[in-house]
This record gives structure tokens, sequence and C-alpha cells, in this order.
């Protein structure tokens, strides 16, 4: 049954078990290709952190292969999740190692799917204290910077960020 109370068709609601699992084995390795597989070549990503990224290659070049390269031990365990017809809640829980020292956060991820893969993401997630491990952790700068991470957190440090729906904040 979906939020609304109404019935999710069984193709559906098989679609989304199979996109949380591949989900939960893409973050266990952690593997990037697999985490790129799980994403449409359109995919529109919004997230804490990093401003807004469109298209599957923009994603793998500005978010999957320079957050691992800054946190390679970097995993996300699947928590719950729900789905209501094409849209998937997965609540998830992370840990790295940063600076020599755990780093752990949780939040939830928002997928519209496309058949077996996300055409949109919008992670939901406190970035604060990410921010502030970064930042009052100095033995782990050059590694930031070496991610290419910083260009991102720069980017959308000096300008508007674009919201789902086209809106700017």
């Amino acid at each position: 049954m979906s939020a609304s109370g109404t019935a999710i068709p069984e193709h559906d609601a098989r679609d989304a078990a199979r996109f949380v699992e591949r989900f939960g084995d893409a973050w266990a390795g952690p593997h990037p290709e697999a985490l790129l597989d799980l994403l449409h070549p359109e995919v529109r990503l919004f997230q804490p952190i990093f401003g807004p990224t469109t298209g599957r290659d923009a994603a793998d070049g500005g978010f999957v292969r320079p957050l691992l390269r800054f946190l390679p031990d970097l995993r996300l365990g699947v928590a719950r999740w729900s789905a209501a017809g094409d849209v998937v809640f997965i609540e998830w829980h992370a840990s790295a190692t940063l600076a020599g020292r755990p780093l752990r956060w949780s939040g939830v991820d928002r997928f519209l799917l496309a058949g077996e893969q996300a055409i949109e993401r919008v992670a939901y997630f406190d970035a604060l204290p990410l921010f502030m491990a970064v930042l009052l952790r100095p033995s782990c700068w050059p590694a930031f910077r070496r991610s290419g991470l910083w260009r991102s957190w720069r980017r959308m440090l000096a300008g508007p960020v674009s919201r789902p729906g086209g809106r700017a904040s």
C-alpha cells in the first residue's frame, strides 16, 4: 500500500525492492560503477554540500569519484525504506574515517525512478557536522583538495542553490 492507502502495483513494488537492494549493495563496497548504474543518464541530483548535478557523467566526475577519493571507506547502510509508485525513500546510516577518526551521519534519499534507474534524487541530511569535521581536522585538508571536492563545495557556497522544481533559494 502507498502512503495514500492505494495499492502499489506488484511490478512497482518489485522494482522498488530491487532498486533498494542494488542501492545497499552498491554502497556496501562501495562500488562506484554500481552506484552509477543506479542513475539514469539524465539524472538530477540535489543534496547538501554539493550543488545540483545533472547527468550521470557529471555525477561520476563531480560527486561519486571525488567523494570516494576523499572518504575511501565510506559506507551507507539501508535502515529502512518505503515506496509509492515510482517514488522510493531510503533511510540510511553512513560511516567513514576522516583524519583517523570515525565519522557517522544519517539521512534519507528520495528517488524518482524511471524503470530501474533514478531520474531524480534528493538527499536530506544535516551537512553541518560534516563541514565542521572537515574544518576541525586540518590533517584531512590535503586529501580534501586532492579529491576535488573543494571545487563542488566552493561552487555550492558561492551562490544560490537550485531546488527541485527549478526554484532558487
